[in-house]
């Protein structure tokens, strides 16, 4: 089974890697005329795609640890810590952000933040890729994959930590401790209700509203 899963694992992980690097390619090989809406339309492409085959992997490998519940059997519990995950997980953001701001001299605005509303602006269906293909795709590479296969090697915490900050260099956003501290709380939400569509359903909420928020302020 640990053979299994280690396969499987290895398997979404490498998905994850083949979405990014074809998004990055495809934009080397569209015309100039078209390359603005090709890439926009592509990474859409490819993030849905990709969010639909780590699903599909997780459904037909059963890809399911021991300390996990199914889905079915615990649905109230996981949409509850869904939305209360939102709340934690902003909370903690503000936190992680004011720290950042006022002690280690970083800016204000996420500049990873502003390059995916800039482009929402003109694209409005691009909020798809930010606010559901992207987080299905991230919490099923870094808490499923990573911090899943990690916890029985080195523990929850050392699983957490570990997951977390690949969470938070993989953005390149220079915001470690913040992407980190969110990687936490996603972490956290998985290992309490034992299901990994409460860290998605807090994930995406999370990006909605990050999105939706900037919108309005920005306007």
């Amino acid at each position: 089974m640990e053979q299994s899963h280690k396969k499987t694992a290895l398997q979404i992980i490498l998905l994850y890697i083949f979405v990014q690097l074809a998004t990055v390619l495809t934009a080397q090989f569209l015309p100039e005329s078209i390359r603005t809406d090709g890439v926009i339309w592509s990474n859409l492409l490819f993030f849905t795609l990709g969010a639909v085959g780590m699903i599909y992997l997780n459904q037909k490998k059963d890809f399911t640890f021991s300390f996990e519940k199914p889905f079915r059997s615990n649905i109230p519990e996981i949409i509850l810590w869904g939305f209360l995950g939102l709340i934690i997980a902003l909370f903690a953001q503000f936190i992680a952000t004011m720290i950042e701001i006022n002690f280690l001299g970083a800016s204000q605005d996420s500049q990873n933040t502003q390059n995916i509303i800039a482009i929402i602006k003109q694209y409005p269906y691009f909020l798809l890729l930010s606010s559901i293909a992207g987080p299905i795709m991230e919490e099923f590479v870094f808490r499923k994959a990573i911090f899943g296969m990690g916890l029985e090697k080195i523990g929850g915490i050392g699983a957490a930590v570990v997951s977390s900050l690949m969470f938070a260099v993989i953005h390149f956003d220079g915001r470690i401790l913040v992407y980190s501290t969110m990687g936490l709380v996603f972490s956290w939400l998985y290992f309490k209700t034992k299901n990994i569509w409460t860290p998605i359903i807090a994930h995406c909420l999370m990006n909605t509203a990050a999105v939706i928020g900037n919108l309005i302020l920005n306007n």
